[in-house]
């Protein structure tokens, strides 16, 4: 990946494009702009999937070099007619659009560096089917648990599984039936650090932390404790990788 991806700032672009709704199915695979003549010589990182409700997302991070009104030129140009609106909040320049039921959406700004380039994100969003990564967080959830968010990512090291809920009780009662089920389907704590302190023995595991089962799948719970409930997130990958 190029060095330019890492000192973006976090893109605010991907939680507009999360809320777009899909349209219908695409006749055609996702235009590919790394290989589109007019935008020759513009750096591409390699595409980041996800996997929504219903919806499949890409984005893909580049940087031109010109300026974000002359990238804007080129990138209308090379997406046909993918791109239709045109939107400036201060130094920042949008297109978006919707083109064979995929929602595209671009977002430009100056590179820090002051030279005259362009950094920016391209997403799209459209229907797809979920791919899964074997991992059911409901088996997980406590009663009465309210579904709130549930995503998936494919990466190069694996699937990934986000999933949140809104669980009713008290803190003690929840982490408790969360502990219970991770324990009763086979998930450990990981505790590498302190077992090479010596200090893990006989201690009692927590149900916030990072889990482990024999077959190397990583799980991270996280829970907060809200004004009459829990906020409960799981985040389950494949592979330590992903």
């Amino acid at each position: 990946m190029n060095s330019f991806v890492s000192c973006m700032r976090p893109p605010s672009m991907l939680v507009a494009a999360l809320l777009l709704c899909a349209g219908s199915a695409s006749a055609a695979g996702p235009w590919d702009p790394a290989r589109a003549e007019a935008l020759a010589g513009w750096s591409w990182a390699a595409p980041l999937v996800f996997d929504l409700p219903g919806a499949y997302l890409q984005v893909r991070r580049f940087r031109a070099p010109m300026a974000p009104a002359d990238a804007a030129r080129r990138l209308t140009r090379a997406g046909e007619s993918r791109f239709d609106r045109l939107q400036f909040s201060g130094a920042m320049l949008s297109l978006s659009g919707l083109h064979e039921g995929r929602h595209w959406l671009a977002q430009l700004r100056p590179a820090d560096d002051g030279g005259g380039s362009t950094i920016g994100l391209l997403s799209s969003l459209g229907p797809g089917p979920r791919r899964e990564a074997g991992f059911d967080p409901a088996a997980l959830a406590p009663p009465g648990a309210r579904p709130v968010l549930r995503a998936s990512s494919r990466m190069a090291g694996g699937a990934g599984s986000l999933a949140s809920y809104l669980c009713p009780g008290p803190y003690p009662r929840v982490a408790a039936a969360v502990l219970r089920a991770l324990l009763d389907r086979r998930w450990r704590p990981v505790a590498a650090a302190d077992e090479a302190s010596g200090s893990a023995a006989g201690r009692a595991p927590s149900a916030a932390g990072e889990w482990t089962r024999p077959d190397g799948a990583r799980l991270t719970v996280h829970l907060h404790p809200r004004a009459d409930a829990v906020a409960l997130t799981f985040w389950h990958r494949t592979k330590e990788s992903s």
